[in-house]
């Protein structure tokens, strides 16, 4: 059991998804890939991992220098085909996600997703690994909304949850999740699986990194 001081005076807990959540990695970087060649550009599925989280379009600015909005569209469009093509589309929990989600629900505590996706998206993936009825809103990053490192997905969330940023935590994978958390006003916790993501983690600012999801309760 974690220390009783990580869900003191917490009433609310905001989860990224992809990482965080979902092991969606696989889809992503092979999607991103694939987008990227049918652009033109070759850029390999490792390179795409050092940048998840990043919204399609900031995703896009990283590899190619060019203010092409139709080539940018296009990259977009192929993305969105390529993912959905993917025998991982739909990717599964993580390990010892559902089991700490449902504790923490049973805890009498409010749980919300806030992500870079789309709405719809996020709640479909949420709906197809079978975690979408543990959570009170599921937020994503619509427009005009802007995507983490601003604040703007976490503070709708706990407005659905009518929980201020300061009784909320936000739990999250990159320093994006960080950064929400910490523009928000929430406090800011790491989830990191595997060895080589502690070590990334210990740096990104948090105010605990967890090995789990499990442990927060």
């Amino acid at each position: 059991m974690a220390s009783p001081s990580l869900l003191d005076g917490i009433d609310a807990i905001v989860f990224d998804l992809d990482g965080t959540l979902i092991d969606s990695e696989k889809a992503i970087c092979a999607a991103a890939s694939l987008a990227f060649r049918d652009v033109g550009l070759s850029v390999d599925e490792a390179a795409v991992a050092d940048h998840l989280g990043a919204p399609l379009d900031e995703l896009y600015s990283v590899f190619v220098a060019d203010a092409d909005h139709q080539r940018r569209s296009h990259f977009v469009s192929r993305y969105l085909h390529h993912h959905d093509e993917h025998p991982e589309c739909d990717p599964p929990p993580l390990p010892g996600v559902s089991a700490g989600l449902s504790a923490l629900k049973a805890r009498g505590l409010l749980l919300a997703v806030a992500t870079t996706k789309p709405t719809s998206r996020a709640a479909q993936q949420l709906r197809a690994c079978g975690l979408f009825s543990l959570f009170g809103h599921v937020q994503g990053t619509d427009p005009p909304m802007k995507p983490k490192p601003a604040k703007d997905v976490v503070i709708a969330a706990l407005a659905v949850l009518q929980t201020a940023p300061s009784r909320a935590m936000m739990v999250g994978d990159t320093a994006r999740d960080v950064g929400a958390a910490r523009n928000a006003g929430t406090r800011a916790v790491v989830v990191a699986y595997g060895p080589h993501r502690l070590i990334l983690a210990a740096k990104l600012g948090a105010d605990h990194v967890l090995p789990s999801l499990a442990l927060l309760v």
